[in-house]
């Protein structure tokens, strides 16, 4: 007889396997999805299969994204991450999916479930990640908070002056 805890293991590996099987199988796929035509049918999708196909380097590199967070998720250490990362790459691909009308919306839809299930059968240690990243650093001293807040907003602006000439004089330098 199985114990509750062997179960959710077993669960929880399974799930992983084959959302990683799933992504590493789309990502690698990614190379070849787009280049053939697609059905008058889903004027949508042929709008967006016509975008990824214009640009095979961007294709592959979501192919390669796809494939890093299955394997994220396949390392115990770095399951959370892996979670997260897919979340963000099937988000996306749902959006997609639902805005052009694109029939497989309900593969991306099911392997976001069983990757939110994934987090769920992990939460302690995510709500003790989320925990330890939002917590306020205790470092700013009172006495010199205006001091502090005023040389964090220059220095904001500082970074967002030196960024937007140093994306004017590349696009200057580059494309134009």
């Amino acid at each position: 007889m199985l114990k509750k805890n062997d179960f959710l293991n077993i669960l929880e590996w399974s799930c992983c396997l084959y959302v990683s099987g799933i992504m590493i199988l789309f990502g690698a796929g990614k190379y070849s999805q787009f280049n053939h035509s697609v059905n008058e049918k889903f004027k949508g999708m042929k709008i967006m299969w016509e975008f990824y196909s214009y640009s095979k380097p961007f294709v592959v590199t979501l192919g390669i994204f796809e494939i890093l967070g299955a394997l994220l998720l396949l390392i115990p250490k770095t399951r959370i991450i892996g979670c997260l990362f897919l979340t963000s790459l099937l988000i996306n691909v749902i959006l997609q999916d639902y805005f052009y009308e694109v029939p497989a919306i309900f593969g991306a839809l099911t392997l976001q479930l069983i990757v939110f299930f994934i987090l769920w059968l992990n939460r302690t240690p995510l709500i003790n990640g989320i925990r330890a990243f939002t917590t306020v650093s205790k470092r700013i001293n009172s006495g010199n908070q205006i001091k502090q807040i005023i040389y964090i907003i220059l220095g904001a602006l500082l970074i967002f002056v030196i960024m937007f000439y140093l994306i004017a004089f590349l696009l200057n330098a580059f494309i134009l």
